[in-house]
């Protein structure tokens, strides 16, 4: 079984608007290839501000205990169910997380977390930089 990789970077909008040009026109060439999922922010101040400590503790928990519940996740770190339920579904909605119907147990949802590996990539160079040098 091959290694899920998520690569979170720093990249400005023209770069994150460029990206998606590139990806849009691969598309329509036909070319269909699975590419490497990624997830950006503008600034590592706004990275710092969502994958918080806390956050990146909700994300081990998951991967390393498999809770059966967001309220088992809650108890396992020791915080309050609705901070952690708050954070769940901040990194829900980013991909980090995902909530899986549990077989026999009506709207329990588990916590899983689709990915091995998070790569985290700050470039310190722009491209045209790089090509420069």
């Amino acid at each position: 079984m091959s290694t899920r990789r998520l690569n979170i970077g720093i990249r400005s909008r023209a770069e994150r608007e460029s990206a998606l040009r590139t990806a849009v026109k691969r598309i329509r060439q036909g070319d269909l290839t699975p590419q490497e999922t990624g997830l950006y922010f503008e600034s590592v101040e706004e990275l710092r501000r969502i994958l918080t400590d806390k956050r990146l503790d909700v994300l081990l928990a998951i991967t390393r205990c498999h809770p059966g519940s967001v309220r088992a996740l809650a108890d396992l770190l020791g915080r309050n169910y609705k901070s952690v339920s708050a954070d769940v579904d901040l990194l829900r909605q980013l991909g980090l997380v995902e909530l899986e119907e549990q077989s026999g147990r009506r709207g329990v949802k588990v916590p899983v977390v689709p990915y091995d590996e998070i790569h985290v990539t700050i470039t310190l160079r722009t491209a045209s930089e790089v090509r420069a040098a």
